[in-house]
C-alpha cells in the first residue's frame, strides 16, 4: 500500500478519499477540520496526524486539498524534503508558486469536480504527467494530462463548470417538480438525460455538429427551447461565465 499525506480535510479531501476505497492507497489527514478527520478515520481507517507538518514528514505523496486563498501560505510554512511529490488541488494556484512554495518537493497540480470522483466517475486533470500521480488519480475516474500550462489552466474551468452544471440541474429538477412530478421522478429524469447525452459525446462517432443537427427537427420543440434560449443569451452567457473564471484563475492571460 502507497500511503498519501493529505493537508486539509474538507468535502474534496471527503470525496477523494472515498472514491480510492479498494485501490492500493491510504491516506494520513492533517488535523485541520477536527470533527471530519475523525469521521474519516472512523469510516475509512485514516490515520490523524498530529499536525500539518507531521503528515508532509510521514509520506513521500501530499496531496494538498486546502483552500485556495490561504493555501500557498500554509505551505510556505512547512518543511517539505528532496524525493517528495506534491499535488495541488487548489484552483488557481500555478505551477511556479507550488513549486517554490514546496521546494525542494517536487509540485504537480491537477482539477477534478469532487463529488463524482467519489463515484470513480469524474474525470481528473493532471499538469504535468507524472507516473505515480495518474496512478492515484486514475482510480478516481479518466486522467487526462498536460505538459504545458496554457491547455491545463483552459480545461481546469471544467472545475467551475462541472458545479455550476449542478445548477443547472437543479433549475430544471424544479421545473419538472413544479409542473407536477415527483421530485424523485424529476431528479431521476434529468440526471438519466445528461448521462445519456454524455455517452452520445463518449460513444458516437459523428461531428459533433453532425449530432446537434440530428436531434434538431425544424420547427420542432428541441429548436423552439433552443430559440428562446438564445434570445436570452443563456447559452452564450455561459461563454461569458467561464471567460471570468479563467481570467481569475489566469490573470496573466488576459
Amino acid at each position: 500500500m502507497t500511503k498519501i499525506g493529505v493537508l486539509g480535510v474538507g468535502s474534496l479531501a471527503e470525496y477523494l478519499i472515498r472514491g480510492a476505497q479498494g485501490s492500493p492507497f491510504n491516506f494520513i489527514v492533517s488535523p485541520r477540520g477536527a470533527e471530519r478527520a475523525k469521521s474519516l478515520a472512523a469510516r475509512y481507517g485514516v490515520k490523524i496526524a498530529a499536525s500539518n507538518q507531521a503528515v508532509v514528514d510521514q509520506t513521500d505523496m501530499v496531496l494538498v486539498c486546502l483552500p485556495a486563498a490561504e493555501g500557498l501560505e500554509i505551505l510556505q510554512g512547512l518543511v517539505f524534503r528532496q524525493g517528495q511529490s506534491v499535488l495541488s488541488t487548489m484552483a488557481g494556484a500555478g505551477l511556479g508558486p507550488l513549486q517554490a512554495a514546496c521546494a525542494p518537493a517536487v509540485g504537480f497540480c491537477s482539477m477534478m469536480p469532487g463529488f463524482a470522483n467519489a463515484f470513480r466517475a469524474g474525470p481528473s486533470l493532471l499538469f504535468p504527467p507524472d507516473p505515480a500521480w495518474q496512478h492515484f488519480l486514475s482510480h478516481l475516474g479518466p486522467v487526462h494530462e498536460f505538459d504545458a500550462p496554457e491547455p491545463f489552466e483552459t480545461a481546469a474551468v471544467f472545475g467551475a463548470m462541472s458545479g455550476a452544471s449542478m445548477f443547472l440541474m437543479r433549475q430544471l429538477v424544479d421545473w419538472y417538480s413544479a409542473h407536477g412530478l415527483p421530485p424523485n421522478t424529476a431528479r431521476r429524469l434529468v440526471a438519466e438525460t445528461f448521462r445519456g447525452n454524455a455517452e452520445v459525446l463518449l460513444q458516437a462517432s459523428e461531428p459533433l455538429e453532425d449530432i446537434v443537427r440530428g436531434v434538431t427537427t425544424p420547427g420542432g420543440i428541441t429548436e423552439a427551447l433552443v430559440s428562446t434560449l438564445r434570445a436570452q443569451n443563456a447559452l452564450g452567457a455561459w461563454e461569458d461565465a467561464m471567460d471570468k473564471v479563467l481570467a481569475r484563475m489566469s490573470p496573466d492571460r488576459v
